[in-house]
């Protein structure tokens, strides 16, 4: 029961987590909707950031909807249940209790998941002795993380593009508005004000897609360390048998 409690609870952290990291962009333009209607009543969330803000918003949507298809690729991939399905190990836990390797090897080639790919692999390397067996295995399953790593590295390419894209429409901003006062005088205070709101919407959107992308990929990277972790003990564990 003790087991059964802490198992749920750890899942319950995960996904608890992960549907945090989901709503942290829907919340943050939530607290923008909310400064810009407190601030004028006749501007509407749209105008305020995609009219004022300017082209370099446009983008800043892009990465957005950019981060949370990686967000969730990587929920549903980085996973025990995914990368070690209960039944396949199962089946693995007979083939190396009968030490059938060459049953074991058809399966894994039956059924293809990165904990199989890794058996597999050591499997092929048996006849050159442990050592290349070993070898084989640390080496497939170093290209199964690396092939996740890679996935959800992408969300800290957009952690880093975002905010610089921000910044960029931050400067386009403050060029319109020194080029408006150098041909038009301070007179014209309205335009002034769109340019200005252009520079700070921009570098706002900016921030609002990268910090939620930044805690994602480390949520991620770390999640994808520990289920790594769970997944070469089971293999250590499978192919132990077979060296028997």
């Amino acid at each position: 029961m003790t087991s059964i409690i802490k198992i749920f609870a750890k899942r319950a952290k995960y996904y608890s987590l992960s549907i945090g990291i989901l709503l942290t962009p829907a919340i943050l333009f939530a607290v923008t909707n909310d400064v810009a209607a407190a601030a004028s009543k006749k501007t509407s969330l749209f105008e305020l950031v995609f009219v004022q803000g300017g082209v370099f918003m446009y983008i800043i949507l892009l990465l957005s909807v950019g981060m949370v298809y990686l967000i969730v690729d990587a929920t549903m991939l980085i996973k025990e249940e995914k990368l070690m399905p209960a039944d396949v190990t199962k089946k693995l836990d007979e083939a190396a209790g009968k030490a059938d390797a060459q049953a074991a090897l058809a399966f894994c080639e039956e059924t293809p998941c990165a904990i199989t790919r890794i058996i597999s692999a050591g499997l092929r390397a048996k006849k050159r002795g442990k050592l290349a067996m070993e070898e084989a295995i640390s080496e497939h399953g170093a290209r199964e993380a690396s092939a996740i790593r890679t996935r959800i590295s992408y969300l800290n390419t957009i952690a880093t593009i975002a905010p610089m894209l921000g910044l960029l429409g931050t400067v386009s901003g403050m060029i319109k508005a020194f080029g408006n006062i150098a041909t038009m005088g301070m007179g014209k205070a309205s335009i002034l004000a769109d340019n200005i709101s252009e520079a700070l919407i921009t570098t706002a959107g900016g921030l609002v897609i990268a910090i939620p992308a930044m805690a994602a990929f480390f949520f991620f990277r770390n999640r994808l360390n520990d289920v790594m972790v769970l997944v070469e003990d089971k293999i250590g564990e499978i192919i132990e048998k077979f060296e028997q």
